[in-house]
């Protein structure tokens, strides 16, 4: 059965994948926010996604994204599934800053690029710093920015060392950060795995922090799970 159910799945992803971007395509020549149309396209295809696996997702403290400020949210990252989960259950567009590996991917790193997500390399180089500084332009303009704190995902679903310079950017943009943490996704899609299981998810977004809370984002995203 695992086997069907994952088939299933994946057949449903890439096929819905290629459908709307064709779909988003045609709609982007008629729109005058062209990232923005790729940005509710991608959202929307999150959602059906969501609904279509049958994972049960629990959600509290939606009550806590702002909707009149830009923020950096940031997330732990328990597997491939958190993508999916945060495009479909947050109450607010916003810019992914992913590893610059996903841009490398045909045709799916073209649609990250239209999207507007931001691709990030590990260490000094200076790409690394120049995305930096296009999120802090992109946060001052009003957009909101989602980091995934650690790094990469978590080999064993526990929550990882967080990289400081992850969180740089909401003190060089001068915003409030909102923490979010994700249980049970780490069985969805489990590392070097490709059954895809249907277990339950729980999501649960901590009240917005300001700089004096930055050194504990850690803890309070521990707290979370």
């Amino acid at each position: 059965m695992k086997y069907i159910r994952s088939f299933y799945f994946y057949t449903l992803t890439v096929v819905t994948f290629f459908l709307g971007t064709a779909l988003t395509i045609v709609l982007s020549w008629f729109s005058r926010d062209k990232t923005r149309t790729y940005q509710t396209a991608a959202r929307n295809w999150a959602r059906m996604l969501a609904w279509a696996s049958f994972i049960p997702v629990r959600i509290d403290g939606l009550e806590n994204v702002p909707r009149h400020e830009s923020v950096v949210i940031i997330s732990n990252h328990q597997g491939a599934a958190d993508i999916l989960i945060l495009l479909a259950y947050l109450p607010c567009f916003f810019r992914f800053v992913i590893k610059q590996e996903l841009f490398a991917i045909p045709f799916f790193g073209w649609y990250l690029k239209k999207a507007g997500f931001l691709a990030i390399e590990r260490g000094e180089s200076g790409d690394a710093r120049k995305m930096l500084k296009e999120a802090v332009r992109l946060l001052r303009s009003g957009e909101n920015i989602l980091v995934f704190p650690e790094g990469t995902r978590s080999t064993t679903g526990k929550l990882q060392e967080f990289k400081r310079g992850s969180l740089l950017l909401a003190s060089l943009a001068k915003v409030r950060v909102v923490p979010i943490g994700i249980s049970g996704s780490f069985n969805i899609l489990p590392a070097k795995s490709y059954i895809y299981n249907v277990v339950p998810v729980k999501m649960r977004i901590g009240q917005p922090v300001g700089p004096d809370k930055f050194d504990s984002l850690r803890e309070i995203v521990q707290g979370l799970l």
